[in-house]
Order: structure tokens, then sequence, then C-alpha cells
């Protein structure tokens, strides 16, 4: 009998041990369901169901207002906003800032043919092409510090976000800003072709010397020795006008910049709505 009641003392012993570790796998299983990232998952898909009307202002052009963020103030995607508002916000005052010296610099103004004659002239006009060419290159720094601290929010945000979307999804995210940086780019050649052309004209003026000269009649005129050196004056003329009119377009398109990258995110974060879990 006592060899009987030790097996039944060992048969409840292993009972209770079974029902301990049903507890340990039942835990484990309320555990996985409750993970951190699922509930990230379920607040974001919350977060950016109720906020679909700021997506859809996104989607249509808007760079982040302070009404949007006010809007999406501690959700899961107000890192994400708060990165391009900032984005939006130092990009358009850079911008700003070198249209400012532009206007200051007047360039066009400068390139006057009593100017052009003139070595002393020619030295003037070198001077504020140095100024203008010193702006461009702050714009240039501070833009590329504009798009590094963006990329590296964007990135951020995807790292701390649960596993939204799939590879592709986010890939499309991490390069949604390359419309932007596409713009800035071909804005930055103009002006830099702009200033080579002025640049390469002075330098032609400089070696005709007494081959060309200024006639004073209604209207001063540079007269060239040649018909070459004539025409050669006129191509560039109507070469940094058309790189003018193009400068004008392309900064207009830069300071849109920011709208074209709003349009791309709110695309993917609509699209990602309706696969949300």
């Amino acid at each position: 009998m006592r060899y009987r009641k030790k097996d039944q003392s060992l048969l409840a012993w292993w009972a209770i041990l079974g029902v301990g570790l049903g507890l340990i796998v039942l835990s484990a299983v309320i555990w996985a369901t409750r993970s951190p990232d699922g509930e990230r998952i379920e607040r974001m898909t919350r977060d950016i169901r109720r906020l679909e009307p700021v997506l859809v202002q996104l989607r249509q052009g808007s760079a982040p207002t302070p009404e949007m963020m006010a809007a999406a103030q501690n959700s899961t995607l107000a890192p994400l906003l708060s990165a391009m508002a900032d984005a939006h916000r130092q990009r358009q005052q850079a911008l700003t800032a070198y249209q400012t010296q532009i206007e200051s610099v007047a360039l066009g103004d400068w390139l006057t043919p009593a100017n052009l004659i003139s070595a002393p002239g020619r030295a003037t006009v070198r001077q504020r092409l140095a100024q203008l060419q010193a702006a461009l290159e702050g714009l240039i720094r501070r833009d590329a510090a504009v798009q590094s601290r963006l990329d590296d929010a964007m990135s951020g945000w995807l790292q701390e976000a649960p596993s939204w979307g799939d590879a592709a999804w986010r890939r499309q995210l991490l390069s949604s800003s390359a419309v932007t940086t596409q713009t800035m780019t071909a804005f930055f050649k103009v002006e830099r072709d702009i200033m080579t052309r002025v640049d390469d004209l002075l330098l032609h003026l400089d070696r005709l010397g007494n081959q060309v000269t200024l006639e004073n009649g209604a209207q001063q005129e540079l007269v060239f020795a040649s018909e070459a050196e004539l025409g050669h004056y006129r191509a560039t003329l109507t070469s940094l006008g058309d790189l003018g009119r193009r400068e004008q377009e392309l900064l207009l398109q830069a300071q849109q910049a920011s709208g074209q990258h709003a349009r791309r995110v709110g695309e993917l974060l609509l699209a990602s709505v309706a696969n949300a879990p």
C-alpha cells in the first residue's frame, strides 16, 4: 500500500507539473499576441485610419502644416510628419536666403556693354560672380544637410515602426524624396551653368582686348572685329537668357519640392491602409 500511495503522490506531482507547463505555454501564447510589436501594429493601424484626412492632404501635395501636426500629435506618424515639416521649413529658409542673394547681386544688371568692355568693369562683374558662387555653395551645403537629416529621420522612423508594409513599400518610402533631390540637383546645375557662361564670357573678352570696342549710340553696343566673334557673343547672351528662364522654372519647382515629397508619402501611407491588419 505504501508503494501505491507513493505512486499516487508521483502522479499528483506530475499532474500539478503538467498544469504548470500548460500555464507557461498559455502565457507564451498570450505574450506573443500582446507583444510590443503587435501592440505597435495595432496602434499604427488605428493612427493611419484616424489620420486619413491628414494623409489625403499630403497626397494633394501639402507639406505638413501646424494643423496637420496638431492632429497627428502623440501618434505613430508624428515623428515622420515632424521630420517632413522641419525639412520643408529649412529648405524654404535656405532658398529664400539664396533668392535674396540673387536679387542683391543682380548679376544680369552688371552685364552691360560699358562693364564688359573695360578691365575694371569686368573685375566688378567677377566680384559679383564670386559673391553669387559663394551663396550657391552655401545653399548646396545647407540643402545636403537638410536632406541628410530627413533621410536619417525617415530611416529611423521605419526602424521604430513595426514590420509595416513589405520590403518594396519600405524602399519606396525611403526613396520618396528622390524627386526633391533631382529638382534641387537640376537647380544647382543651372546656377553653375549660368556662372560658368558668365566667367567664360569675361575670359573671352579679356583675350580679345582691343578687338572689341564700345559704340556709344542711341544704345551702347559692343563692336567686334569679326563676324565670328560677334556670333559667339550673341550666342552666349542667348544661352544666358535660356538659362535664366530655366532658373526661374527650377526655382519655383524647388520651392514646391516639399509638396512633391508629401504627395508621395501620402500616396504610400494611404495605400498601406488597405493592407493594414
